[in-house]
């Protein structure tokens, strides 16, 4: 009985830490995303001050990624696909994961971009950030098993 209510209890902990980590990142991809997607000029001059892409491929970054993040957060937030947003957040925090490092290791100060033009200066507290972002998705990826996904608008949480 009392290995049942424990269970019980670890199931619901499991749920309800999955839930806030899917609101949560969901909010802060989406909001990110309609950010860059309100100014894509303005994001495209700092995916240009990153210095990685050539000149022929920012503009399409610029276009593109911000309704990646805003698909995948907002898909997020509804429960659609649950654990494939979080891969797609997940792989695109390791791409600025590495793009940070990147420039931060040659030296380049820039702005982000992060939630728009205009952030400030990048350092390793944004690499740090990021970081601890994934964290949150890494365990909507892995919650698989450890019960019911709650508030998905997809048949079974994926």
């Amino acid at each position: 009985m009392k290995d049942d209510v424990m269970t019980g209890f670890r199931t619901e902990v499991w749920g309800a830490l999955e839930l806030i980590s899917r609101w949560v990142l969901g909010a802060i991809f989406l909001y990110a995303g309609v950010q860059k997607i309100i100014d894509p000029s303005g994001f495209a001059k700092t995916i240009f001050g990153y210095g990685i892409l050539p000149g022929e491929m920012v503009n399409l970054m610029a276009i593109v990624l911000p309704w990646v993040e805003s698909f995948a957060g907002g898909a997020l937030l509804l429960g659609v696909w649950p654990a494939s947003s979080a891969r797609v957040i997940a792989g695109l925090l390791f791409l600025f994961i590495t793009a940070l490092v990147f420039n931060i290791s040659r030296g380049y100060t820039f702005d982000c971009g992060c939630y728009g033009a205009g952030e400030g200066v990048t350092g390793w507290g944004t690499v740090w950030r990021d970081l601890a972002m994934l964290v949150p998705a890494l365990g909507v990826i892995f919650f698989k098993g450890r019960g019911r996904r709650r508030f998905c608008l997809s048949a079974g949480g994926e």
